[in-house]
């Protein structure tokens, strides 16, 4: 599970910040803020479902990863939604929204540090 939080959010905020800095300097702010809005979420889903499946898992191991699984849909499919809804109907471009995103996901390995599984 992840434990605290803030250091993630801390550590991703900041590559998403730096990317939607670098992107409002070519005038593209709205689509690199979207991504960063879309890799907050995605955080912040996948801290609550960590949450739950220790706590299920306390009484049922299956039902924890069960929970992991299901959730690993849920988050795939809001991704999805949320970047069709960025290209479509609030028409930003498409570079920025997924660097912004792709960048933030990349700081999530910094959270990975030192630790032997995911759930550590």
């Amino acid at each position: 599970m992840i434990k605290n939080l803030n250091q993630p959010l801390k550590i991703q905020g900041l590559i998403g910040l730096v990317a939607v800095l670098v992107f409002s300097t070519q005038d593209l702010i709205w689509s690199a803020a979207y991504g960063f809005f879309i890799g907050i979420m995605n955080v912040l889903m996948l801290s609550l479902t960590f949450k739950k499946a220790d706590s299920k898992a306390a009484n049922d191991p299956k039902g924890g990863i069960l929970v992991l699984y299901l959730s690993a849909v849920v988050r795939f499919v809001l991704l999805a939604v949320l970047f069709v809804l960025g290209l479509q109907v609030l028409g930003l471009e498409a570079m920025p929204m997924v660097l912004t995103f792709v960048a933030m996901q990349i700081g999530q390995a910094f959270n990975l540090k030192g630790k032997q599984r995911l759930t550590d």
